[in-house]
């Protein structure tokens, strides 16, 4: 069947189920064979359930449609929506590729696989999807859907810092909606009113553009264009999106120079009363760029004399309080009073900038820990006070988070409240260590760490003990970690004895001590409840790894095999026995074990990179290679999205994906990974990244800058086994010579 035969022949029967009103099967099209009918009553099943909502039975005839006839590709493009709508958002990605792979100019699955990718965090890739979409739209006859594709690329161009090529789309967008207007009002997809509401938010975003690119004259050109549809009670008759306007040109008179003209567009805003930091923030710097900075207190509280309950509004003018010591103390009290009335993040973001730049860095930890002393009130437990509580230190913990040079003015102050004696309760310096090791201060991040393991009540000792070793763990410490966990034996009466040999076991390993590291491994095996059976085996693989005994750690797996038969279990095993063959060289069985791993669930994101690493490294099947590594960053960012994960991809992933781009000769695009890998907190103490790094920068020609990625990467393979366990580290020294 032709590629486009499905969707041809479902003409006969749109709309109606794929069966005569008795019950039996319709009358083969002239022409069509058997296994023809059955895909095309198949495909017709699925648009029909998919029109009635019932998604996961559309998704399942549209796949055995897909089956019965592989070359016909409408089947897979309505299985790229019915994904998308069910959170299978992998399976769409997966699915898109082979749609673009039998069409190459299909421009409407290169822009939903272009928008999926944009989800997925692969921007590069969704870019050149989304200039492929919009090259081969055809705009006269779907305006609608080449306006989607134009407003999408300029989105993902502006996300890339492209905002020239962000503006050119947009141009695109506002010509169609303008000067090919009678056209799109032909073609019956949007009315004349649409038509003005699309080219007015166009020509605004086009402003926002051209601010960005440093062109303010054209900027505030299409603001006006903006305004005037918005203002015309003929065309869009929206007078506040009008008045929104003054905001934008505002923005862009401030770009061009002149402060008084842009104060003038803002303050015609400002009646709007905004609910927002940003304008009031723009104000103050407006007055201090005309030279009139000692005005900013007193038109903010103008401003909040008129309003009252707007809170971001009362934020900034703390903050302009704050920075005069004369009226710190004013400044003050208005913290407390927003600090008590809400938890709206930009109100407690405004807050900390504000500690922050005022050089009072602490006040942020006393703030979280007051917080969590509300959570320490056995007289709270049951009062709202405990639920608003926690989300203040969850907000802000998320802005530290976000904001590293703010995190790091915090614990430099922690580090002064440590030597300094101050108490604090345990949950505030968890917090601390998790921002910490967040942003790769794992020394500080253990300090903090051990400050809570003191201080935590005994139902809580487990958490802290599981931060301090995990710091220590990645700070390639082994010895720490063996003193921690032993110390734990001996005083930790309320943590699990098996938390400690798990780890211990494994540092023992590292650190060579064979016979120890064995039989602790066993004794948190005798220690382990069911549900950690298999966790605790696990990690016995991992401590023979450690201490190269290869051989063992297969047979201990392929006994774990007949022990547990839970195809999740299975999974977990049989993925282990690849890494062991990876680790012993044996990369034949290694490849097979993850085949037989994807073959099962082509979404595991682990057998999904590390063959695509272990391709890549035998320098063959370059492009599949790719398309596993891609596959793997694209569901794991998807998982770590949906579980709120702070680090939004995977270190080991994206060095595995540079690796690849490596062995293919695009040495600037791998180049570029490695160092953005390098700057992320797990990337910066991974020793393999930064011997990666190396080896990039060398054939480059960045002899210098390869040298002393490759001291980096010599020094944290000598904290561990592994660099000397499989000869890395003596790698590493050779490359070593061929520098000065």
């Amino acid at each position: 069947m032709s590629p486009g035969l499905i969707a041809g022949a479902l003409g006969l029967f749109v709309g109606a189920p794929p069966a005569t009103p008795d019950g039996g099967s319709p009358p083969n099209p002239p022409g069509f064979s058997e296994a023809h009918k059955t895909a095309l009553a198949r495909y017709g099943a699925g648009i029909w359930q998919a029109r009635r909502s019932r998604l996961l039975s559309a998704a399942k005839s549209l796949e055995a449609a897909a089956e019965q006839d592989p070359d016909a590709t409408a089947p897979l493009k309505d299985l790229v929506r019915i994904y998308s709508q069910i959170g299978r958002e992998p399976d769409a990605i997966r699915v898109a590729r082979i749609v673009l792979e039998k069409d190459p100019h299909d421009a409407d699955t290169a822009h939903a696989l272009a928008r999926l990718l944009f989800d997925a965090g692969e921007l590069t890739e969704a870019i050149g999807l989304a200039k492929l979409a919009a090259d081969k739209v055809d705009a006269l006859d779907h305006p609608d859907k080449a306006l989607a594709v134009y407003r999408d690329l300029a989105t993902l161009l502006d996300k890339a810092g492209d905002p020239a090529g962000a503006a050119g789309a947009l141009q695109k967008a506002a010509e169609l909606l303008t000067a090919k207007r009678k056209v799109v009002v032909a073609s019956g997809t949007l009315t004349p009113k649409e038509i003005d509401a699309e080219a007015a938010d166009t020509f605004e975003r086009l402003g926002k553009m051209l601010v960005k690119g440093g062109k303010p004259d054209a900027a505030a050109e299409a603001f006006r264009s903006a305004h005037k549809l918005y203002a015309d009670p003929a065309r869009v008759n929206d007078p506040t999106a009008a008045a929104r306007l003054d905001w934008n040109l505002s923005a862009a008179l401030a770009a061009k120079g002149d402060p008084a003209a842009a104060r003038t567009h803002l303050e015609a805003f400002l009646k709007l009363q905004p609910q927002a930091v940003e304008p009031y923030d723009q104000l103050v710097a407006l007055l201090n760029q005309s030279g009139r900075g000692g005005e900013a207190v007193p038109a903010l509280q103008r401003y909040a004399a008129r309003d009252p309950k707007n809170l971001p509004l009362q934020a900034v003018l703390a903050s302009e309080l704050a920075r005069d010591p004369g009226t710190r103390r004013e400044a003050d009290a208005y913290f407390s009073q927003l600090y008590a009335a809400t938890n709206d993040p930009k109100v407690v973001r405004a807050v900390i900038r504000s500690h922050v730049e005022t050089g009072r860095a602490g006040q942020v930890i006393a703030d979280a820990d007051r917080a969590f002393q509300v959570l320490k009130d056995d007289d709270a437990r049951a009062d709202e006070r405990r639920a608003f509580a926690a989300e203040k230190a969850r907000v802000i913990a998320d802005v530290l988070r976000a904001e590293p040079d703010w995190a790091n003015a915090v614990l430099r102050a922690a580090s002064d409240d440590v030597r300094a004696g101050t108490r604090r309760v345990h949950q505030t310096w968890h917090l601390l260590g998790l921002l910490a090791a967040r942003h790769g201060k794992l020394d500080l991040a253990a300090v903090q760490f051990q400050q809570a393991v003191r201080n935590a009540p005994k139902e809580t000792q487990t958490e802290a003990y599981v931060g301090l070793i995990d710091v220590l763990q990645r700070s390639h410490k082994p010895a720490e970690v063996v003193a921690v966990c032993r110390d734990g034996l001996r005083t930790a009466e309320w943590v699990a004895p098996v938390v400690f040999n798990f780890h211990l076991a494994y540092a023992l390993a590292e650190l060579g001590e064979a016979d120890e590291a064995v039989a602790t491994a066993d004794k948190a095996i005798a220690q382990a409840g069911d549900t950690d059976r298999l966790t605790v085996r696990l990690r016995k693989v991992a401590v023979l790894q450690a201490l190269g005994r290869w051989d063992d750690a297969a047979g201990l797996c392929k006994k774990l095999l007949d022990e547990f038969d839970a195809p999740a279990d299975r999974a977990r095993v049989r993925y282990t026995l690849a890494v062991v063959y990876g680790g012993a060289k044996k990369y034949p069985e290694a490849e097979a074990e993850l085949r037989t791993v994807l073959d099962a669930d082509p979404d595991h994101t682990g057998a999904c990179n590390d063959l695509g690493y272990h391709l890549a490294e035998q320098g063959r099947n370059l492009d599949e290679a790719e398309r596993l590594v891609r596959h793997a960053l694209a569901v794991d960012r998807a998982d770590r999205g949906k579980a709120g994960d702070p680090e939004p991809e995977s270190a080991a992933y994206l060095d595995s994906l540079a690796w690849v781009l490596f062995r293919k000769g695009k040495l600037a695009e791998a180049k570029d990974l490695l160092e953005r890998v390098v700057r992320t907190s797990a990337g910066s103490s991974d020793p393999v990244v930064w011997d990666h790094l190396g080896d990039v920068q060398f054939r480059l020609g960045e002899k210098a800058k390869a040298k002393t990625a490759w001291d980096r990467a010599a020094d944290l393979f000598a904290t561990g086994s592994r660099g000397k366990r499989d000869g890395r580290l003596d790698e590493v020294k050779r490359k070593l010579k061929r520098v000065p």
